[in-house]
């Protein structure tokens, strides 16, 4: 079995709440998944022959993060591009921004899934560690801590929370 060395990817461990981390696991993923090309969507398990099991783990979890994003169709082809390896040049001419551009919208990309990996981290910990009384979204029907970090205050509720989550209530005034 071979696993990747501290030449091959510089940040170890990998930890999905630092956005230089997510960055590299992006740009780099062409070269450790060896069914990328062929299965047309990001799936790390598939090729995980070459990798550890920390490096599978971790690029699960992150195409994990990359659904519960919710990212447009735009965002979603960036990723796919980076992942395969295309430079910023190439990815504007395509998606058709200046690739300057391309960068920006990246970071903005990796900082949402920093948040969201975060946002997840603290859902766990309120619910299985702390024990918290959960309350279910009613749009993304996910059971969430019963706190003001995950819902807004709604006194005509008899639990004191509005029926949406924040999450789902910013994506609704998103679209709007």
């Amino acid at each position: 079995m071979t696993y990747i060395t501290k030449k091959d990817l510089v940040l170890q461990p990998f930890v999905l709440n630092d956005i230089s981390v997510v960055e590299l696991l992006v740009e780099y993923r062409y070269k450790y998944d060896d069914n990328l090309f062929l299965s047309g969507e990001s799936s790390i398990v598939s090729g995980a022959k070459a990798l550890n099991q920390e490096v599978v783990a971790t690029y699960a979890s992150l195409d994990r993060l990359i659904k519960l994003c919710n990212f447009t169709e735009q965002q979603l082809l960036l990723i796919k591009m980076t992942e395969q390896g295309y430079t910023h040049r190439e990815i504007g001419q395509v998606v058709g921004i200046e690739f300057q551009n391309v960068k920006k919208a990246l970071t903005t990309i990796y900082k949402a899934i920093v948040k969201e990996n975060e946002r997840q981290w603290r859902r766990v910990v309120y619910t299985s560690t702390l024990g918290l009384k959960t309350k279910q979204c009613t749009k993304c029907e996910e059971h969430l801590p019963a706190t003001n970090e995950f819902y807004r205050e709604d006194n005509r509720s008899k639990e004191g929370f509005q029926t949406r989550c924040r999450k789902c209530e910013s994506e609704s005034r998103k679209k709007k």
